[in-house]
């Protein structure tokens, strides 16, 4: 079963004529390289969203690879030049050294295939090695560069260590240099008999666990990036990031954040000192910080429900399944519905919370850090959030004369007399099928008092693409999904899957297979690998 082959819903009249060519299909030049632009500005980032964000240049001859910042714009002062962002160009810092002219449609390009990447810098492999003569350009120090693969696709010359022994990759990471080493060969040759090295080396199972204790080093301490713009991890680091950037971007986030929390009285504020009493559990609170594919910086603030035991009542909430999603979607289009999607903002501060917890600002909270902080809402990572706001959706939906599908509960349904109108729930993601979805807009937003965002027609709803064909069909297929699988696939692995037309390989007996089981850490890869298929399929 091809799973990225998209599905086709419905087939209404064609868009586009026959034969009609595709302008975007025409190769952009990179210097002296010709680049194909595969989804040129399908998410419409304007030029001013350009500036501040970096993204991964193409390799160079020698296999590195920088990324570079977008720095300013360069207008081109030629025709349509000021209409048509295709004619821009932008300076970039290439590895804080040079700069590089480039276009629009390619910066486009380089970022959106860097936006499928959420992890972490870390040092992951060393890829080759040259040897470097002292008085060559390359020389940083030593008789040995490596090139060094990074997570987050950058490739780059490093010295192996310099002359006097107190830097370069053997220094930082002894464990990866030992790892390469040994699986090339060269423990016994001129430049790697480092001091320590075969003992690193000795015993694959203490290799394992050394590497293991750097990678999760690494994933605490190397950046994050999303979308082209690096990530804080705390309050202290989105300060940094922002004075290093020059703005305030990360520290606006916040503010908007704790102005959302304080709009919807979600503490009560006892000052410094207070003692709430043995009832009230304390707990931490932390924010979380991303950025959106439009470029737009967020924080949430989320509660360590952990710290809390876990209520004796149950607190589960459902949600839509995929099928019933895509069935709403079918029976939509194929009734000539429009389908729409919405989301509520900061949904779970709609409810309050029965839990007695309570908190001590920290310096997030500015001129109230040190204050008790009693919780009155449902904050995000509390048990009981999802219940209580589950509870609040479903009586505004009665309210408005939906009632539960037989078939699914959290698909709701409203007769309009010669149509149903449907609404598929997903926590705060709505999916709705109607033929006036602006008026169940209006109502939820003048009536209900919901903040609704990314509404109108469907075009990524559950980890699915929705989107039409060349003739006009409704289709959905999970690409960005299986990129981003495919993606993770490779940096755990080192290579890209093999292409299979079945999941069994010819001729395998499985029950024949006397290998020695997976440790702990393998079964999690495996079990995440099967979980991610099972989602795509």
């Amino acid at each position: 079963m091809d799973c990225s082959r998209p599905r086709r819903l419905s087939r209404p009249p064609k868009h586009r004529k026959p034969g009609e060519e595709n302008p975007l299909d025409e190769p952009l030049k990179f210097g002296k390289r010709a680049l194909q632009t595969l989804n040129p500005t399908e998410d419409n980032l304007k030029p001013e969203e350009m500036i501040g964000r970096t993204f991964l240049m193409p390799p160079t001859a020698d296999g590195s690879r920088h990324r570079a910042k977008i720095m300013e714009s360069v207008r081109d002062m030629k025709d349509k030049a000021h209409q048509d962002p295709a004619y821009i160009k932008f300076k970039c810092l290439v590895n804080n050294d040079f700069e590089e002219v480039v276009a629009y449609n390619d910066l486009v390009n380089f970022i959106e295939k860097d936006t499928t990447w959420e992890g972490v810098w870390t040092f992951e492999k060393i890829l080759s090695h040259k040897k470097v003569r002292k008085g060559d350009k390359d020389c940083r120090g030593a008789g040995t560069n490596c090139l060094v693969l990074w997570s987050t696709g950058e490739q780059t010359w490093e010295p192996l260590y310099d002359r006097s022994g107190k830097s370069g990759l053997w220094i930082d990471d002894p464990v990866t240099v030992a790892i390469y080493a040994c699986d090339n060969g060269l423990l016994d040759e001129p430049g790697w008999k480092l001091p320590g090295l075969k003992k690193i080396a000795k015993t694959q199972k203490k290799l394992i666990c050394m590497a293991n204790k750097a990678k999760l080093h690494s994933f605490r301490s190397k950046p994050i990036y999303m979308y082209g713009f690096q990530v804080p991890r705390n309050h202290t680091e989105a300060l940094e990031l922002d004075r290093v950037n020059g703005n305030t971007m990360w520290i606006d986030a916040e503010m908007t954040e704790l102005n959302q929390i304080d709009k919807y009285k979600s503490f009560i504020d006892k000052g410094v000192g207070f003692n709430p009493g043995s009832d009230y559990k304390r707990i931490r609170v932390h924010m979380v910080h991303a950025v959106k594919h439009d470029g737009q910086h967020k924080a949430r603030l989320v509660a360590g429900g952990h710290l809390t035991e876990t209520p004796i009542d149950s607190v589960y909430s459902s949600v839509v399944s995929l099928r019933g999603a895509r069935l709403l979607a079918f029976i939509g289009e194929l009734n000539g519905l429009k389908i729409w999607s919405t989301d509520i903002g900061n949904a779970y501060l709609e409810m309050y919370t029965k839990e007695k917890v309570y908190v001590i600002a920290g310096p997030e909270f500015g001129d109230r850090e040190g204050h008790v902080l009693i919780t009155s809402k449902a904050l995000c990572g509390l048990h009981s959030s999802g219940l209580r706001w589950s509870e609040r959706r479903a009586d505004v939906l009665r309210e408005m004369g939906f009632f539960t599908s037989h078939c699914e509960k959290d698909i709701w349904m409203r007769d309009k007399g010669d149509h149903y109108v449907y609404i598929a729930v997903c926590v705060d993601d709505l999916m709705i099928a109607s033929k006036d979805p602006d008026s169940i807009i209006k109502m939820l937003m003048e009536k209900c008092q919901f903040k609704l965002k990314g509404t109108g027609p469907t075009k990524f709803h559950l980890g699915c693409d929705f989107f039409r064909d060349e003739e006009g069909a409704l289709c959905y297929a999970p690409k960005k999904y299986i990129e981003k699988i495919l993606e993770n696939y490779r940096r755990i692995f080192g290579t890209w899957p093999k292409p299979a037309t079945s999941p069994l390989t010819t001729g395998d007996h499985p029950e024949l297979d006397t290998s020695e089981l997976l440790n702990k850490d393998d079964q999690r890869v495996y079990q995440s690998l099967i979980g991610a298929l099972q989602w795509v399929i």
